[in-house]
């Protein structure tokens, strides 16, 4: 038993010597609301720091796009946007639960513009009551838009509203009709009365709107909706980039905008990625009815429809367009990167960049009026028109009160020898700045029953000046000129050409986001009369015009895609 209790007391001996090793001292430091930092730890729960991700730094080479470890000449660097877990998105309404596997690949670009002008002209101008030269100021909205661009991995859509079309009034047609009916006497008695029968300006308030899908080849994207018309060079740019005031007459005798598919391609990209930005291709094939902002048309029914134009009309239009970048597409500032040409910026590129393009129409019932901007419509009359179209002509025209074919019509309308009013387009054009010197130009020519034989031609020549390091001033001057059978006589008359002069200056706050413009234009036509000799005469047709624009882009785009604006 004692044996027992010596072996216990050496058991507690050994534990009381270990246990009495010395402890650091523990300091009470005070912490928030009086605690101790040794009572505030025993009720926090430590938990770790996220570490950010270390990635490796790459670079990507500007002209061939390969990626590289070190930098060097031509070579950026590649900034890494790490994807958002779809669990931390919240999901749209009203069902919409599903969302892209990758978020970071979304890119959506919220873009609206302003132009605001004041115009005053002559006597014989649009602008001007008649009484002397330069008496008054038009200000007016000439373009106000609003829209998105949204892209994701391969597909993305565009849509833009036309919203200086909201400010127009919508005035109604009236119509007097005759009523006849019998007094109180019983004796035939005739009345008038008015009745309000359509909205005289009815166009539609969606500018463009179409959506794209990517196909990984050659750069092939097709696109569906309400599209630019893939035929001059200047419906192809946006009006943000004007580099003069307003785009040139003759692109005005086809739609800008029609319904229908398209296929854009960049066929070089697959010889080697360097040569992507060199050749761009579009096919189009569309109703041939015009887009909304300028007819009204797009809903439901269009191409055979017959209370639009009054006739069925099933032909569609065609456009083909090739445009060959002789020194590559254009950098951009922020990454050096390389994207497609964009008409109107490559003012701001030092570099020497050359762009020449040809484009195609054609269809076999011309369908819409040519479209007439206040800018080229002479103050003493109601202009020319540049194309003839069908409009609610059926082919092969109309019978006689005998039934047989009517040959005793216009020849502005179809018949049997003339079944149809086609039109056939031939455009060719050029865009050349180096060091802030400026040349452009186009030759347009149509052919077909349609026609009118119409051709014509501009040039544009101006000067980008820096100053300040982020203002520019560019003056600049431009000429057309268009000739054709407008009277249908088989010969060409006084009025059958018109020559435009313009003489403009450029000042570029915000390069194309803020700039304004002062231009002055001459119409010099023969479209008045002489009244002791009745021949035509020239009419003084001046104006004066100092336009204002404001454009915001902002958001995202791809480096990779076509670096379209909206028109």
């Amino acid at each position: 038993m004692k044996t027992i209790s010596k072996a216990i007391l050496a058991i507690l001996i050994f534990v009381g010597t270990v246990s009495a090793e010395p402890e650091a001292p523990q300091t009470k430091e005070m912490g928030p609301a009086g605690t101790t930092t040794t009572e505030a730890k025993e009720h926090k729960k430590e938990t770790k720091e996220p570490q950010a991700k270390v990635y490796q730094e790459l670079y990507e080479d500007t002209e061939s796009g390969q990626i590289f470890t070190k930098p060097g000449p031509n070579r950026v660097k590649v900034e890494y946007n790490r994807p958002l877990k779809n669990g931390d998105i919240t999901t749209l309404p009203d069902a919409f639960a599903h969302r892209p596997d990758d978020t970071a690949k979304e890119k959506l670009t919220i873009y609206g513009r302003i132009q605001f002008r004041g115009v005053s002209g002559s006597q014989d101008s649009l602008f001007n009551n008649g009484h002397r030269d330069f008496n008054t100021v038009d200000w007016n909205f000439r373009r106000l838009r609003l829209g998105a661009q949204y892209e994701n991995d391969w597909w993305g859509t565009n849509i833009q509203l036309r919203l200086e079309n909201m400010l127009n009034r919508p005035d109604v047609v009236q119509t007097t009709s005759t009523l006849n009916y019998l007094d109180a006497n019983g004796r035939p008695a005739t009345t008038s009365y008015v009745t309000n029968t359509r909205l005289k300006d009815n166009r539609g308030y969606i500018h463009e709107a179409f959506a794209y899908a990517k196909i990984p080849y050659g750069g092939l994207r097709f696109v569906f909706g309400q599209l630019p018309t893939q035929f001059s060079r200047e419906y192809l740019q946006s009006s943000a980039n004007f580099v003069t005031l307003e785009r040139s007459m003759i692109v005005n005798a086809i739609p800008q905008f029609d319904n229908g598919v398209m296929i854009q391609a960049t066929p070089l990209k697959e010889i080697d990625h360097k040569w992507e930005r060199y050749l761009q291709l579009s096919l189009m094939v569309s109703n041939g009815k015009g887009g909304g902002g300028d007819y009204g048309t797009g809903r439901r029914q269009d191409l055979t429809t017959a209370n639009r134009y009054g006739a069925v009309n099933t032909s569609p239009i065609y456009y083909a367009r090739a445009q060959v970048n002789v020194f590559g597409g254009l950098k951009r500032e922020s990454d050096g990167k390389t994207v497609n040409w964009q008409e109107g910026e490559e003012i701001f590129q030092r570099e020497l960049k050359w762009s020449v393009g040809a484009g195609y129409v054609q269809t076999q019932n011309l369908i819409t009026p040519a479209l007439y901007v206040p800018e080229y419509t002479p103050g003493t009359t109601s202009g020319i028109q540049l194309l003839t179209a069908q409009g609610s002509n059926p082919d092969r025209g109309s019978l006689d009160a005998n039934g047989n074919p009517n040959f005793l019509v216009q020849n502005s309308v179809p018949t049997l020898a003339r079944p149809k009013m086609g039109l056939v387009g031939h455009t060719y054009d050029s865009t050349f700045t180096y060091k802030g010197f400026y040349l452009s130009g186009a030759y347009t020519k149509f052919g077909g029953a349609a026609s009118n034989d119409l051709f014509g031609y501009h040039g544009t020549i101006g000067y980008n000046i820096p100053f300040l390091d982020r203002y520019y001033i560019m003056p600049v001057f431009k000429y057309e000129y268009i000739q054709g059978d407008f009277n249908r006589n088989g010969k060409v008359d006084p009025t059958d050409s018109l020559r435009v002069y313009w003489a403009g200056l450029n000042l570029f706050g915000d390069k194309h986001h803020f700039k304004a413009q002062l231009y002055y234009q001459v119409l010099g036509n023969q479209f008045d009369v002489n009244p002791s000799t009745g021949n035509a005469m020239p009419i003084d047709d001046r104006r004066v015009y100092l336009q204002f624009q404001a454009n915001f882009w902002t958001g995202v785009v791809s480096p990779e895609a076509y670096s379209y604006r909206p028109n």
